[in-house]
């Protein structure tokens, strides 16, 4: 009698997928396309850097990326699906460099510790990075128009969902059964309190003790990922077992 098939590793499963972020808009077009869509997100990104969203224009694009209205127009119809291209590619960006960086990895049993690692990332003083910023002030626009723009709000929720979904995988891959808490209820968690301390320390950098704020939500989530209860030297997040 042939023994049953050993149970899908939720962690092995969704590894097989594309991260959230990562997957290109432009594979498969010419090179030439290619080239003059990242000229357009080049131009985009650095009036956006330079002089702020409210100053993006097609006029400023077309002079800065050397090109025509109509040449513009044919690879980005109009400034909105310009704005949610420089959003994507920012976000793919950070992305890979976050898979480079030391640490430990999503994806092999260790989503505590990334957890804690990422926690610690996003309280540094110098958290956000100008390019994270930038990013944070473009989510800031589709968020303030999302009543009427339905793009914005479909393409915001379904990479939320996506990012959301990969974590809960990490989680439900990483804590043994059974999970006191959802890992998809865990993933909402971890979202809301990362972008909640990131935009509350965009306002004001001196909002909290960090450390201390390190020390409290870490002592909150314990629980949930079946850990024990000691609270962490804040500066032990970083390092690897």
């Amino acid at each position: 009698m042939d023994e049953p098939a050993p149970a899908a590793n939720p962690c092995e499963e969704i590894h097989k997928r594309e991260i959230p972020g990562l997957s290109d808009p432009a594979v498969g077009l010419s090179e030439i396309a290619i080239t003059r869509r990242e000229q357009v997100l080049d131009a985009a990104e650095s009036i956006i850097a330079g002089h702020g969203i409210q100053e993006l224009s097609l006029k400023k694009i077309e002079d800065l990326a050397g090109m025509s209205r109509g040449q513009l127009t044919y690879y980005f119809p109009t400034k909105e699906s310009i704005l949610l291209s420089v959003y994507d590619r920012m976000l793919r960006r950070m992305i890979r460099e976050a898979k480079l960086a030391d640490g430990p990895k999503p994806m092999t049993g260790r989503a505590w510790e990334c957890v804690q690692y990422g926690l610690k990332k996003h309280l540094e003083p110098t958290w956000p990075p100008p390019a994270g910023r930038d990013l944070l002030s473009l989510l800031f626009t589709f968020l303030a128009q999302m009543g009427h723009r339905e793009d914005y709000r479909k393409r915001l929720s379904q990479w939320y969902s996506e990012w959301r979904s990969f974590i809960a995988a990490d989680v439900a891959g990483s804590i043994p059964e059974p999970h006191s808490t959802s890992p998809r209820v865990i993933a909402s968690l971890i979202q809301a309190l990362f972008h909640g301390l990131d935009v509350q320390l965009m306002m004001d950098p001196d909002a909290f003790d960090r450390d201390e704020m390190f020390a409290t939500v870490v002592k909150l989530l314990v629980p949930l990922f079946g850990q024990s209860a000691g609270v962490p030297d804040p500066g032990a997040a970083g390092k690897e077992s």
